[in-house]
């Protein structure tokens, strides 16, 4: 007598290969929010470390000029942001502007570059500019209406000059 073997063929049935792929959709599935929190968490370290190279900056700029940078040279130029680029490694940068000029004055490449250390990498990326109505980055004209677009290289952080009293401040 001939015994007939039964020839099993390797591999999957597609119950068990639906199985397989459901129980790596739900592990992945649990894994994403902790990638996410991880992802948040490093932004957050990454926008503490921007602002401790801002306020190193200010420290620089006071031992050398023995003040803090004024808020704004004059109406219409340059601010402390541009006065601290040389302390934040920003040489090249520093030397497009013309601190005689007012700020929509400057060349394109002074004016519209931007410097990621301005940017908290959890709101949004430095290459992406906000709309103007909440930038403020538009010109007035005659009438105090908003007139032509003009943009910039904006920021996240903003510094709040007070009425002197921040010159106590160091």
């Amino acid at each position: 007598m001939r015994s007939h073997a039964v020839c099993r063929r390797a591999g999957f049935t597609l119950v068990e290969l639906l199985v397989v792929i459901s129980i790596i959709s739900v592990i992945v599935g649990l894994m994403l929010p902790a990638v996410q929190y991880i992802r948040e968490a490093a932004n957050r370290i990454s926008c503490a470390n921007n602002l401790k190279q801002q306020v190193l900056a200010m420290k620089l700029y006071y031992e050398t000029h023995n003040h803090l940078p004024p808020s704004r040279l004059s109406d219409g130029k340059a601010t402390w942001s541009v006065l601290i680029f040389p302390y934040l490694e920003q040489q090249n940068l520093h030397n497009n502007w013309d601190l005689s000029k007012l700020y929509y004055e400057q060349s394109d490449v002074a004016r519209l570059t931007p410097l990621k250390l301005y940017f908290c990498p959890t709101r949004r990326l430095p290459l992406m500019e906000p709309r103007a109505i909440l930038s403020g980055d538009q010109m007035l004209d005659a009438n105090g209406q908003l007139g032509t677009h003009v943009p910039g290289a904006l920021a996240d952080y903003a510094v709040c000059v007070g009425d002197g009293a921040v010159d106590n401040f160091m």
